[in-house]
């Protein structure tokens, strides 16, 4: 049977575990890291506040019990979220796609209800941004910014909901907050500029799906929606990507509708542009030198390593292990 929570219940929960010893919460000035009561989940949630106004939380827990939060009517600030693992479902119908980013606007939330399953190991980064700070960080630039924006800078209080596929230079800085080195003020000065790198990079991702849609207004609504679904299925299954009857099948065009539209928006065929992402990703991954050639062939869906290799090279016209070995070679 599921445990049934409201907001208050669970933080008191918390509580409780660590007045008898059950868990451990440890702060500082800056940072507190409290790990899951033992009887809801196994692992930590981590808070860093980074500046006044921009606040970093990462969660990584594998669920225990069934689990429904209730929470109540809540204000939220200017919010971007990544989603990395793991499946959860929510009545409010968003930050439940393992691989997506969502970006938020400030605004009143109704009620919500969560529903976390038994096994689900789920890892997520999301960042709290006030809006007055968001403001700041783009003045001087606003013509930049999509015009479905612009509520975030003039602190309106107004449902905005952006949902985008978590690219190949997202991982790779989503990775670097994992797996942060350093620590004290080192730790967050570099986290900042890793999660002012990811707001970058969503804002980008959120321009140029506007650009696309400025440009291509002869492609329906539907079928632009379709084609950037069709790309997100490749993404998201690198080692067994569907074939081209198939992902059109998936998306609901036909194959002839999907591959011309494919190339208008995308200017390539979707299996170059999947071969493209495949490589691109290695490439990021390749800049840790403790993953391996085959573990990095292996990632983005080459079951044989020489297969790889000769893509790899063709592509950026160095062997993966060169490549590596020079990426090493600069950060010494």
């Amino acid at each position: 049977m599921a445990i049934t929570l409201c907001d208050r219940d669970y933080s008191e929960l918390f509580e409780e575990a660590i007045q008898n010893g059950e868990i451990t919460c440890q702060s500082n000035e800056f940072e507190t890291v409290c790990e899951y009561p033992p009887q809801l989940a196994q692992g930590y949630y981590q808070s860093l506040q980074l500046r006044p106004g921009l606040e970093l939380s990462i969660a990584d827990r594998l669920s225990r019990e069934d689990l429904i939060l209730k929470i109540p009517e809540c204000q939220w600030p200017v919010g971007s979220f990544f989603h990395i693992s793991g499946n959860y479902r929510c009545d409010c119908g968003t930050y439940v796609d393992p691989g997506h980013n969502t970006l938020t606007g400030s605004y009143a939330a109704p009620k919500e209800t969560y529903e976390y399953l038994t096994g689900e190991h789920l890892k997520s980064v999301y960042i709290r941004i006030d809006s007055q700070l968001f403001g700041e960080l783009v003045i001087g630039q606003l013509e930049q910014l999509p015009l479905a924006l612009e509520p975030l800078v003039e602190e309106v209080e107004e449902l905005i909901n952006f949902a985008g596929i978590v690219t190949p230079s997202m991982q790779v800085a989503l990775q670097q907050i994992w797996y942060c080195p350093y620590q004290g003020m080192f730790k967050r000065l570099y986290l900042e500029s890793k999660v002012l790198e990811l707001l970058a990079l969503q804002l980008i991702q959120l321009v140029d799906r506007e650009n696309v849609l400025r440009s291509y207004g002869n492609l329906r609504g539907h079928d632009l929606d379709c084609i950037y679904h069709a790309k997100e299925i490749l993404t998201q299954n690198l080692d067994n990507p569907p074939s081209l009857l198939e992902l059109a099948r998936l998306v609901g065009l036909n194959d002839r509708k999907l591959k011309q539209g494919f190339h208008q928006v995308f200017n390539t065929t979707p299996f170059a542009y999947l071969r493209h992402y495949r490589l691109e990703w290695a490439r990021q991954l390749l800049m840790d030198s403790e993953i391996s050639i085959e573990q990095v062939a292996k990632a983005v869906g080459y079951r044989d390593r020489s297969r790889f290799a000769a893509a790899f090279r063709k592509q950026f016209g160095i062997n993966p292990k060169s490549y590596q070995l020079q990426y090493r070679q600069r950060e010494i």
